[in-house]
């Protein structure tokens, strides 16, 4: 969106004021001014967590529906894996993702009247309150998750792009950028 500006100010380049220039600097201002800004939660209004986890480290983003039928973001969550949790594989950093969450919001989510809705890009985990085999690990977390009123949804990773963001960062592991794609 905003390539048009940039090549205005490379080091070579002259200045050349256009309708293409124009309609990106617009186009980048109602982006700026129409974003859904952060919000204050309201316990009455139903609560959607999206989480996601990379190899290093997991995401999410609290938010609630507000009168303009946008969601709108009331916190972020980003955090690196410790220890162990860096090896888990990818169900169990996905659940990870959920549980800590979930903790880290606990006075806004815990005992909802309404469900709180879990966006996941791991499809098994819709499934997983109704598993019956677990190992030890998974039925401690099940325990720490009876607290919580949630229900599980899949949504496509292309679907989950702050999430999938806040999971991503390059600060979280020793891995360059570039490499952290999987």
């Amino acid at each position: 969106m905003a390539r048009p500006l940039h090549n205005l100010v490379k080091k070579e380049a002259s200045w050349n004021w256009t309708k293409k220039e124009q309609t990106a600097f617009e186009g980048l201002k109602q982006a700026i001014t129409e974003a859904p800004v952060l919000a204050h939660a309201d316990p009455n209004k139903a609560y959607f967590l999206e989480t996601d986890a990379s190899g290093a480290a997991l995401g999410s983003v609290l938010s609630q529906r507000q009168e303009d039928g946008r969601l709108h973001p009331i916190g972020f969550l980003s955090e690196s894996f410790k220890g162990a949790e860096v090896n888990y594989n990818t169900h169990d950093k996905e659940l990870l993702a959920i549980i800590r969450s979930l903790e880290h919001w606990r006075i806004y989510l815990e005992a909802t009247p309404e469900p709180v809705t879990v966006f996941t890009d791991h499809r098994n985990l819709e499934y997983w309150k109704e598993s019956r085999t677990f190992n030890r690990r998974h039925t401690r977390w099940h325990l720490l998750l009876s607290d919580f009123n949630f229900r599980i949804m899949y949504r496509p990773g292309k679907q989950s792009g702050k999430p999938d963001a806040l999971s991503r960062r390059s600060d979280h592991a020793d891995i360059p950028p570039e490499n952290q794609l999987s």
